[in-house]
């Protein structure tokens, strides 16, 4: 997960060089280095969807507040165990697994809270299912969406303004997840104009990246054998909305 998005913005400066950075840090899944000069911290092994929403794993992601390193130092998931609480609780209404939701992606543009994308399991289903929910900034309600909720979806995500600005307007966070039929998405609209955010590999299938300001973006979805789908994301209302 992109270790630099997830921490408060002091500075416009600052900030852009974040906005530059996110999406490399997540695409690349580098080895990231803790608090203790020197010490390298490989993040655990990470798989795509293998078929629709389904992870052969089990449900992917962190634990809210997953430590990892020698001097167990870095919060890999980005999030407190209570800022979720509000999500477990909406998973517990909707029958799913609460002590079970995991973070796949999270991040940080200001002090209302983070924007997170979270999977859990149903109570007593098998084989076992993955259901999955965006948490918005803020106390935004929280909704989960099963496999048969998600049928046609190839992505599940938000586009989120940044809490910031540059002077010209705010710009843009997209974060999301793939399933098993997306082999690489497109962002036509980031720093350096268009470029692939997501390749299907070595990640659960999450992505991170992010915009100058501007008041559109579109995201270019691509299977295996050409355009799946063709996504135009507007600068939102109030600064996030959810997209699929």
């Amino acid at each position: 997960m992109s270790f630099v998005a997830r921490h408060l913005l002091p500075t416009v400066l600052v900030g852009v060089a974040v906005v530059l950075l996110a999406g490399f840090f997540v695409f690349a899944r580098p080895q990231y280095r803790s608090a203790h000069q020197g010490e390298q911290i490989k993040v655990p092994p990470e798989h795509p969807a293998t078929a629709g929403w389904t992870w052969a794993e089990g449900t992917p992601g962190f634990k809210a507040g997953t430590m990892l390193g020698k001097h167990h130092d870095f919060n890999i998931s980005g999030l407190q165990p209570v800022e979720i609480a509000a999500a477990q609780l909406a998973a517990a209404h909707a029958m799913l697994d609460a002590d079970g939701v995991r973070v796949l992606e999270s991040l940080r543009t200001d002090q209302t809270g983070p924007v997170a994308i979270l999977a859990a399991p149903p109570l007593d289903v098998t084989p076992t299912q993955t259901c999955l929910a965006i948490m918005l900034r803020g106390s935004a309600a929280v909704t989960w969406r099963c496999p048969h909720d998600l049928l046609g979806a190839h992505v599940l995500g938000a586009v989120v303004a940044a809490g910031f600005s540059s002077g010209a307007g705010h710009p843009l966070f997209v974060l999301g997840v793939a399933s098993a039929d997306v082999a690489r998405v497109v962002l036509v609209g980031g720093p350096q104009g268009s470029g692939p955010i997501y390749t299907r590999g070595t990640t659960w299938g999450q992505f991170e990246s992010s915009t100058p300001p501007q008041k559109n973006v579109t995201l270019l979805v691509y299977g295996d054998h050409g355009l799946l789908q063709k996504l135009t994301l507007s600068d939102p209302p109030g600064g996030q909305r959810i997209f699929d």
